[in-house]
């Protein structure tokens, strides 16, 4: 009898540690908008076909351009204050 008793504790406990070391789902829902201080950035769609992947390296290459621009001339406004 005190063998299932401890038995029973030790799957109580393990399932415990398992809910605390598992990633939290309500975190996870929540989305984060990258950006939301700096304006309205449109970033690009992932491309969900390969004629497509092309275009979409352009269109990160000038999202990067812009981001970069907008973050320089931040810091240019930064020092001259």
């Amino acid at each position: 009898m005190r063998l299932i008793v401890l038995m029973v504790v030790v799957l109580i406990i393990g399932l415990l540690t398992v809910q605390q070391m598992a990633p939290n789902t309500e975190s996870s829902s929540t989305s984060v908008e990258p950006n939301a201080t700096n304006g309205n950035s449109e970033i690009p769609a992932v491309p969900t076909r390969p004629s497509e992947v092309k275009q979409f390296g352009k269109d990160m290459d000038q999202y990067i351009q812009d981001e970069m621009a907008k973050r320089v001339e931040a810091m240019e406004a930064a020092t001259k204050q």
